[in-house]
């Protein structure tokens, strides 16, 4: 049996998107989903129903009210329903994978920890330890320890709201893992600024 041919009762229907039958009832009656074919027992649901409620789940897990979804769905044929949940589908996997990602601000300390690390070997100096130590909380200003307020610092944004502040003269030291840091932010060289 084709696809477009398929006939499901409302439980299995229900049970092919794991929602309870209720919340089926519950789409059809907002006009999110169409009605049945037939009534009663006769009642049965095709590939247009069970498409549609994977679209319907889909866009509600990504919490767009339902008054959205059925002003969205209501208009559109099975082949644009097809295309729509393909796309999305396609979005969802891409969100879940970006989500295991890790943020641009532990990718940047981890970068900093193996340059720590290549530099130092397992030994960290005294001063670094220190500030190590001394780190404000996430999410508040960030402090440094020893540097003069009169120092010059150069400054790249790496992605919005992530910027990377180095003194001058560190900058110049340190160019190779400054380097390093843009490129692995998507920015080049210090030198393309």
């Amino acid at each position: 049996m084709e696809e477009h041919e398929i006939e499901l009762t409302i439980e299995e229907l229900a049970e092919q998107v794991a929602v309870p039958v209720r919340t089926v009832r519950y789409y059809i009656s907002e006009g999110l989903l169409p009605g049945p074919g037939g009534r009663g027992k006769a009642a049965s649901y095709g590939e247009e129903h069970l498409l549609r409620l994977r679209l319907v789940r889909l866009l509600a897990e990504q919490r767009v009210p339902l008054a959205e979804i059925r002003a969205r769905l209501v208009p559109l044929s099975l082949g644009e329903v097809r295309a729509l949940l393909a796309g999305e589908g396609r979005l969802a996997e891409e969100r879940k994978r970006a989500a295991g990602q890790p943020s641009p601000r532990a990718y940047v300390e981890a970068l900093l920890q193996q340059a720590r690390g290549a530099r130092y070997g397992d030994a960290m100096p005294a001063r670094a330890a220190e500030v190590a130590e001394r780190r404000p909380p996430s999410g508040t200003a960030c402090y440094c320890l020893d540097a003069p307020s009169a120092e010059p610092w150069q400054r790249w944004a790496l992605a919005p709201g992530v910027e990377l502040h180095v003194r001058t003269d560190a900058a110049t030291r340190e160019r190779e893992l400054v380097e390093r840091l843009l490129r692995a932010a998507g920015r080049g060289s210090p030198s393309d600024d």
